[in-house]
């Protein structure tokens, strides 16, 4: 009797079980996928941080996270827009690699549309009166004092929108990898302007 496939055995089975991951991603913020690692290119080489994954759009291949316009990786992407992100569930011992390109919103309608369901708790990121990165001579937050010990108004919370910018990629290749105790599987998926290509690599 012939062995039924796993859903891990099967280039379409790979790619359905990585958009469900991504979208769970988004929905649960104790997912790990909610918390990707976001590289772009500096001066000093390549930069890596944890970023929120915001919003994960199919078909159109789109990954969404949040960042103050004021930081370095700002200016990183808006000298090279070519990024990778880096996923990793440990219960599943999947590990996700994407690579796309980036835009910066910051003043238009995308933009407003984060900002209008960013929470106030989240606003909060915004209203330092610093950049991010600044010096200091202590561990401060860097909020106003007005804001020390409190969750903004609405109305306060606004008077940070100027600091806030999505960045969206369109992605055009992944590199993914399960671990198996009998073997691990791996496998990648790019696409250009003839579609989508996939095939398995050796782990």
């Amino acid at each position: 009797m012939k062995k039924k496939q796993s859903k891990w055995d099967m280039l379409d089975g790979v790619l359905m079980q990585i958009w469900k991951m991504l979208k769970r991603g988004v929905s649960h913020f104790n997912d790990p996928f909610h918390w990707p690692v976001l590289g772009t290119t500096g001066k000093r080489g390549i930069s890596l941080r944890t970023v929120i994954l915001r919003q994960f759009l199919l078909p159109e291949r789109i990954l969404v996270c949040h960042t103050d316009a004021r930081a370095d990786k700002v200016q990183e992407i808006s000298n090279s827009d070519k990024v990778s992100w880096l996923f990793y569930h440990p219960k599943r011992k999947v590990q996700l690699r994407i690579s796309g390109h980036a835009t910066l919103h910051v003043d238009d309608q995308f933009a407003d549309e984060q900002w209008a369901v960013t929470k106030i708790t989240s606003r909060l990121n915004y209203c330092t009166t610093e950049p991010p990165g600044t010096p200091i001579d202590q561990p401060l937050s860097g909020l106003p004092d007005f804001l020390l010990r409190k969750v903004p108004t609405l109305l306060e919370s606004e008077k940070s929108r100027k600091n806030f910018m999505v960045i969206a990629c369109r992605f055009d290749s992944m590199d993914w990898l399960i671990l198996r105790t009998l073997g691990n599987r791996r496998a990648r998926f790019d696409w250009d302007q003839n579609g989508l290509n996939a095939t398995w690599l050796t782990p």
